[in-house]
């Protein structure tokens, strides 16, 4: 009997869970549908300018075939007019393009070299480490600074290039040291391995092992196996070194420590700054960080 209540207790607990359960998913679905919005896109401020490629005033918003609401203006930034038949934006339709291709009208229009990219596009390219763009930044800024036309500034901005480049060929000696000396040793290795002679001229002064029986040095591979006694401990030792140096150089870098090359683009980036204090240090900088000894755009 006791059995049977308990049973019956359980059952009523049960099914009264199970219709509160039932009332909260209702009413919770209810609010859900009471709070959907349509998705609106605000624009950014950028403190003094809003950046947009169209703009949405004067302008009904679309709607769909099968909805009375209209929908949300598709661009992100709408604030200014368009600036003219090449803006830059998507709009439906869109002129620019037939078929899901470009026009030749718009084809034609497309800049050719840094300056004749906007100022977003620059900026993007100069975070990104292009060094044409940051080049066209600095030269720009120039312009803003001095209120000279572009051929002024870009005399300013080569003149600038020239004082940077000054302290590069210190700063990359170690560059130079080491390159030369990796393909010294690489090209000696050859001979010192491989050359019956130079084997043997170098065992007699530095070596002094053993000389095999000419019987077992008459081809350039039983040679490099005699060189390779005392050449095997030379290689490896050096392979280790660049290994472990390398590792420990990647260390450096996980801990922010600044490897020597990055050192010296930073002395390099100050002092042009100090030397033209009147520019914006951040395209400055950029320019100085980089330029390099060798391929820079000047």
């Amino acid at each position: 009997m006791i059995g049977f209540q308990r049973l019956s207790h359980t059952i009523n607990t049960s099914c009264r869970s199970q219709s509160r359960y039932a009332a909260a998913v209702i009413n919770f679905s209810a609010s859900s549908v009471d709070r959907q919005q349509h998705p609106q896109h605000q624009p950014i401020n950028f403190g003094t300018k809003w950046f947009s490629s169209t703009t949405t005033s004067g302008r009904k918003l679309e709607t769909t075939k099968d909805e009375s609401t209209p929908l949300a203006p598709q661009q992100n930034f709408s604030s200014h007019a368009p600036d003219g038949p090449v803006d830059y934006g998507y709009a439906n339709p869109d002129p620019r393009f037939f078929e899901s291709k470009p026009t030749i009208a718009y084809a034609k229009s497309m800049p050719y070299d840094f300056c004749g990219m906007r100022h977003e596009q620059i900026l993007q390219l100069s975070v990104e480490g292009d060094f044409g763009a940051r080049r066209e930044a600095l030269v720009r800024n120039v312009m803003a600074v001095d209120s000279v036309e572009y051929e002024e500034a870009v005399r300013m901005v080569n003149k600038m290039w020239k004082f940077n480049q000054g302290s590069m060929n210190i700063h990359h000696l170690p560059y130079k040291v080491g390159f030369g000396a990796a393909v010294t040793g690489g090209f000696a290795s050859f001979p010192l391995i491989f050359d019956r002679n130079i084997v043997t001229w170098f065992n007699e002064h530095y070596v002094t092992t053993d000389v095999p029986p000419p019987v077992d040095l008459e081809t350039y591979l039983e040679v490099a196996i005699w060189s390779w006694n005392w050449m095997e401990p030379v290689c490896g030792q050096v392979s280790f070194v660049l290994l472990v140096m390398q590792f420990a150089r990647s260390q450096m870098v996980n801990m922010g420590i600044k490897p020597f090359g990055n050192r010296m683009k930073a002395i390099r980036s100050g002092n042009l700054v100090k030397e033209y204090p009147q520019y914006n240090s951040l395209f400055v900088k950029w320019f100085s960080e980089g330029d390099t000894l060798y391929g820079a755009k000047k």
